[in-house]
């Protein structure tokens, strides 16, 4: 069996793995640990890590209204039975750490700093960082903006 492997967040065995585990976990508590482990992890952040992390922030991105296109459609169902959950402001500031994190230190950003394809994982990336701050901002109370 090969390994699955793109420029996409979604395009990675890992990923899929962790896909599951929201899926079949504790949803936000599942999110909340692996954007944890990948933005407050001393030292080089270790690829598993990196992935949850990115993956994680791609649901919280969703949750707030701000889905990848890319996103696997179990993951998606996940998403609709789950807008309504409750997300504390801090967890959006802990997935933009993690998401920049990754992008900045870890071992699949330098994976993909030795491929052809390290402009276009950085654009997914950003996009990434840009969804969820509009997402984190959609969901402030009007009178917190």
């Amino acid at each position: 069996m090969s390994a699955t492997w793109g420029a996409g967040l979604f395009q990675d065995d890992l990923a899929t793995d962790f896909a599951a585990q929201i899926v079949d976990g504790d949803g936000l508590a599942v999110l909340r640990r692996a954007l944890a482990a990948a933005g407050q992890a001393r030292g080089h952040l270790l690829y598993e890590f990196a992935v949850q992390g990115l993956i994680a922030a791609e649901v919280l991105a969703a949750l707030g209204g701000q889905p990848a296109k890319a996103m696997p459609p179990e993951l998606q169902d996940w998403v609709v039975a789950h807008r309504s959950d409750a997300i504390r402001d801090a967890l959006w500031s802990l997935a933009r750490s993690a998401v920049e994190r990754v992008k900045q230190d870890s071992e699949i950003s330098e994976l993909w700093a030795r491929s052809n394809e390290f402009g276009r994982w950085i654009e997914k990336v950003d996009d990434l960082l840009s969804r969820l701050a509009q997402a984190a901002s959609a969901s402030l109370p009007t009178g917190s903006r």
